[in-house]
């Protein structure tokens, strides 16, 4: 064996320690060669990834050379400075599928795909890396965004039309420091800026933000723009709905939810209109029989939609009350079976409440999670804390864009969820379909809001004398896009047809029955579109 052989090597720092095989130690201090730029650019790489640092400041990029490779390995992009959106201020983290933020290394645009169906917008503006905070989305990932006085100072026409909701909510309720503001305006002087979000400010009855702006705008120019300049009242439509609003009431997230809830119902009257009147409603006796024929399939398909295994002949006996086949079951196999006769009891919950005419609020709300998840929670499936009630901590959804609210959030949009649902204008068909879609949306439970959403839906139906309607496991996919479509992309449209088109054909189907005809044949339920 020659000498070679037996040697084992160390590497430390830029020294090679070589150790012979017989104990006997060799040391031969050596300079070891400088590491390929692509080693180096991994290494870098991984340190940065292990620490979950995302975003890295100038002072901290690699030098040329790595920061080359790096990017031409797709393993970094360079974006000088990122303006984030208003709605990372307001904890709003799901991203849509075009993200603008801006560069500062030339004054060119580009378009990177990031994953398919995503793509950042990355616009020419200088901003300073001082001027940098950060938020913290779920996970204690931290993401860059401009201060509200560098935001309001910059804040253009274009960027305040595409996103009016949440600019208007955020403006509504924002307060700035006055040398914050003086700091920034003078810096960016653009004194018509300044003055529309002043105009903007004064009609959401943010009086102190409309009188510091208008101050700002007249220290850079003595020349004021009116309303019809900058466009506030025509080019640019504050909502209604907040104007009305009075000073310091509500929050920011609740005002958005307002808006939306708002947007939707008339996109609802749009699509529905007077449609909805040629729906035939029943008697109660008609709509409990009806229901308890399809309680089983019901239970079934809601169940399954959201990933428990279970055979369909199991989960019907669960539903009749049988027992379990004889034998050891595994985990997976009890969690179903727990999941499907929570559901079958929550399922007799609405019944009884819907008979009466029950409200949709906390206590309805509480009361149909109890019954969902009590038999997991006593079989020891489940943690009894869950029981306890909204969660308390951050939640994402795995494979979909949608993030939903921080738990802070929960009991203010559980209460604007109550307040509408209540309304004695809102059609049957409006609060049935904004019941399911904005619960959902606040996600109030770590775990069951899909089939409490859905069981909520047909409380409403039920209560305005129209029968059950069942969403089956195999239209989730085009189902849940619906819903992610109105939740990130703010259209709802797809959502209001796939449901409306199930209430209808379910009432048809019952007025078949009811007048002996046989129901329409089961046909592939048109997708939305």
């Amino acid at each position: 064996m020659s000498v070679l052989e037996t040697l084992k090597y160390h590497f430390y720092a830029k020294w090679l320690i070589i150790i012979t095989g017989n104990g006997q130690t060799l040391l031969r201090i050596l300079a070891m060669p400088r590491q390929s730029p692509i080693e180096q650019a991994r290494r870098w790489w991984k340190e940065h990834a292990d620490a979950d640092h995302y975003v890295v400041p100038p002072a901290a990029a690699p030098s040329a050379a790595v920061a080359r490779v790096l990017r031409q390995e797709g393993l970094v992009m360079d974006v000088a400075g990122k303006r984030a959106w208003i709605k990372l201020h307001l904890e709003d983290f799901s991203p849509p599928e075009e993200l603008l933020a801006h560069q500062s290394a030339n004054q060119s645009e580009y378009g990177l795909p990031l994953e398919p169906g995503f793509i950042m917008r990355l616009r020419p503006r200088d901003v300073p890396a001082g001027r940098l905070h950060f938020v913290y989305a779920p996970g204690g990932v931290k993401i860059p965004v401009l201060s509200a006085a560098d935001i309001v100072s910059t804040l253009d026409e274009r960027e305040i039309n595409a996103g009016i909701e949440p600019v208007s909510a955020w403006l509504r309720h924002l307060v700035i420091r006055t040398p914050d503001l003086e700091r920034a305006s003078t810096e960016k002087p653009r004194a018509a800026t300044l003055q529309r979000l002043a105009d903007m400010a004064g009609a959401l009855n943010n009086d102190p933000l409309a009188r510091q702006l208008d101050a700002a705008a007249r220290r850079i120019s003595a020349r004021i723009s009116p309303p019809s300049r900058t466009g506030v009242g025509t080019r640019i439509q504050v909502p209604p709905l907040l104007q009305r609003a009075p000073r310091g009431s509500g929050s920011p997230w609740s005002d958005e939810q307002a808006m939306r809830l708002a947007r939707q119902e008339s996109e609802i009257r749009d699509l529905v209109g007077a449609q909805a009147k040629t729906l035939s409603t029943f008697s109660w006796r008609t709509l409990r029989a009806s229901a308890e024929q399809v309680k089983a399939y019901d239970a079934y398909h809601s169940t399954t939609m959201e990933g428990y295994r279970i055979s369909r002949e199991i989960s019907d006996a669960i539903v009749r009350g049988e027992p379990l086949p004889d034998g050891p079951q595994d985990r997976e196999t009890l969690q179903a079976a727990m999941a499907i006769q929570g559901y079958s009891i929550a399922f007799n919950e609405v019944l009884a409440r819907a008979q009466r005419k029950a409200p949709v609020d906390t206590d309805l709300i509480l009361d149909l999670y109890e019954a969902l998840f009590r038999p997991s929670v006593d079989a020891g499936i489940t943690d009894s804390a869950a029981l306890r009630g909204w969660r308390n901590s951050s939640v994402g959804l795995r494979g979909w864009r949608y993030v939903p609210p921080n738990p802070k959030k929960i009991q203010d949009l559980i209460g604007g969820l109550e307040r509408f649902a209540a309304r004695k204008d809102l059609s049957p068909i409006g609060r049935s379909l904004l019941v399911h879609l904005e619960f959902v949306t606040i996600h109030p439970f770590m775990d069951g809001n899909g089939r409490l959403g859905r069981l909520l839906m047909n409380h409403v139906l039920l209560s305005a004398g129209l029968p059950w309607v069942t969403i089956r496991s195999d239209e989730r996919v085009p189902f849940f896009k619906a819903i992610e479509q109105a939740q990130v992309d703010g259209d709802a449209v797809p959502f209001i047809r796939f449901v409306w088109h199930l209430i209808q054909q379910s009432a048809m189907d019952l007025q078949r029955k009811r007048s002996g005809r046989k129901p329409a044949r089961k046909t592939p339920r048109r997708r939305p579109v």
